[in-house]
């Protein structure tokens, strides 16, 4: 595809979404995965096409926009750093990046973390935005880490509330800690996804910004939201909090708000459409 604008690196959920609403809204997108799990399909995108990391080092690319949404470093790291060689090199070329990272980076707080907040340096999501960071240095990249907090939705399977879909579906249990003043800034995709499009138009760079509602929710809270739109989990399973969690994660969005319009769903409106389609 000589004429791709966007390349993205690895194939997940929210990737899959993201590049879903991409294509069809007329951006051309490289994917780069080994598509292992069948989540990108480019017989089933137009203005998609995929190839696999072993594939793309024989590429020479000049793109817009790289979009990286790696769990880890291993990608850089593995088959003696092919990847990260060939990115260094002449062979690609891009004039910003994002990265999308996580909430997770942040060091425990109750009160929402703004991006200037301290971070854990053994996490992974950090080592990686280190990695990227230097990688953008090297190649003179506007670079941008993405910290993104809890997803969910349709298309989305993991999470909390994610189980509590999934348990509403097909009647699976739910296994839930016991504390259930557990809070989490709980954000729709569909807001992740716009928020992720506004900000690769605007040319208001940042090092990094948090996408989030701001909202810290508890789990007890969640269940009385879903509650009172009539869903009930009588059969979910209780387990020991005896393993180490997170107890606050909420994000500060004030930033994002700056640069776009950011007015987020809540998990009740969310529902309320929702609820509709069942």
């Amino acid at each position: 595809m000589n004429n791709t604008k966007i390349i993205v690196f690895g194939a997940g959920e929210l990737t899959n979404l993201l590049i879903k609403d991409l294509t069809l809204s007329g951006q051309n997108v490289l994917c780069v995965t080994e598509n292992s799990s069948g989540q990108v399909d480019d017989s089933s995108h137009a203005n998609l096409e995929t190839a696999t990391y072993k594939e793309v080092l024989n590429k020479k690319l000049r793109v817009d926009i790289a979009i990286f949404s790696w769990k880890d470093s291993t990608r850089l790291n593995q088959d003696n750093q092919a990847i990260r060689r060939w990115l260094e090199s002449e062979m690609f070329q891009a004039s910003k990046s994002f990265h999308l990272s996580s909430a997770s980076v942040y060091k425990h707080s109750d009160k929402p973390h703004s991006e200037t907040c301290d971070v854990i340096d053994s996490n992974i999501k950090v080592v990686l935005e280190k990695s990227l960071r230097d990688l953008s240095i090297k190649k003179k990249i506007f670079h941008t880490d993405l910290r993104i907090s809890n997803v969910y939705g349709t298309g989305m399977s993991y999470g909390f509330i994610g189980s509590l879909f999934k348990s509403i579906q097909s009647g699976s249990k739910i296994q839930i800690l016991q504390n259930m003043n557990i809070t989490r800034d709980y954000i729709h995709v569909e807001d992740v996804i716009y928020a992720i499009k506004m900000l690769l138009e605007i040319h208001d760079y940042r090092d990094r910004i948090n996408i989030s509602t701001g909202i810290g929710t508890t789990l007890s809270q969640v269940f009385e939201t879903f509650s009172a739109k009539g869903f009930s989990f009588e059969n979910h399973l209780a387990l020991s909090n005896d393993v180490k969690i997170r107890e606050v994660s909420i994000l500060d969005c004030s930033a994002l708000a700056s640069l776009i319009n950011w007015h987020p769903q809540t998990l009740s409106s969310v529902l309320n459409k929702w609820s509709k389609d069942l």
